[in-house]
């Protein structure tokens, strides 16, 4: 059975990024669903993405593999 790898948490390196015509904030991901849970600046609603669906800039900076 494969290991279960924790959360990895990102909110100390306040990356931002425009979606659907808002600004949000990347706050974890979680390796095990490839999930990330996003923060809207101007709401702060939290809300979880599949991982693919961020844009190409943001998965650069955090290579989750």
């Amino acid at each position: 059975m494969a290991k279960k790898r924790p959360a990895e948490s990102f909110v100390d390196l306040n990356i931002v990024f425009e979606h659907e015509q808002a600004s949000w904030q990347l706050l974890r991901l979680d390796p095990n669903s490839m999930n990330v849970v996003l923060r809207a600046q101007e709401s702060g609603k939290e809300r979880t993405l599949p991982f693919a669906h961020l844009p190409k800039s943001v998965k650069k900076m955090i290579h989750p593999l």
